[in-house]
């Protein structure tokens, strides 16, 4: 798999905020079954938005708790599409943006073994932002929020947060909670 290495300053760069659902938490067994994704400037405007059901093709595979908490079903998923196109679609979509997201070592290393399955090059930045650590710095020397996980940090600034584990839903949150976090 060949990396994005574009030569480019990174303040002219655009940033891709993804959130993948997954069939369980390992990438040698589970898959990607929802990826949700905006494209922001780096102005925070948002430039573009992606959301797609992706069609597991070992569900026997996944664990009953993942497949609980992501409301996975045949007739949710009816108009699924494959992970190859999905991928396709997203590295169009995120071409030399950073790669963004909360805890997002989990989702890229889901994201990089997909590409190396589909021998698909990512078009995007090698670069990762993630929200979590940005997180961890601002909060350590304060009495909350309680804990680090993306709806703790949400209710802490006060942002409505949608379906908990749908992954358009977590990316938007996280992209609200960057903009916080990023705030002087």
């Amino acid at each position: 798999m060949k990396i994005n290495t574009k030569q480019m300053n990174f303040r002219d760069r655009n940033l891709v905020f993804i959130d993948l659902e997954m069939t369980g938490l390992d990438p040698a067994v589970h898959e990607i079954i929802e990826i949700g994704c905006l494209v922001v400037d780096q102005k925070c405007n948002v430039l573009k938005t992606y959301n797609k059901k992706v069609h597991p093709e070992h569900p026997e595979s996944a664990d009953p708790v993942a497949i609980e908490m992501t409301g996975y079903t045949n007739e949710k998923w009816l108009n699924a599409i494959s992970l190859n196109d999905a991928l396709a679609e997203v590295n169009v979509l995120a071409t030399d943006a950073m790669f963004a997201g909360w805890n997002v070592l989990s989702d890229w290393l889901f994201l990089e073994k997909a590409f190396l399955k589909y021998k698909i090059d990512p078009l995007f930045d090698y670069h990762l932002i993630d929200a979590m650590s940005l997180a961890y710095t601002k909060f350590l020397h304060l009495d909350k929020p309680d804990g680090l996980n993306l709806r703790k940090v949400a209710e802490y600034y006060q942002l409505p947060m949608g379906q908990i584990h749908g992954a358009m839903e977590d990316a938007t949150t996280t992209f609200k909670v960057f903009k916080k976090l990023m705030e002087k």
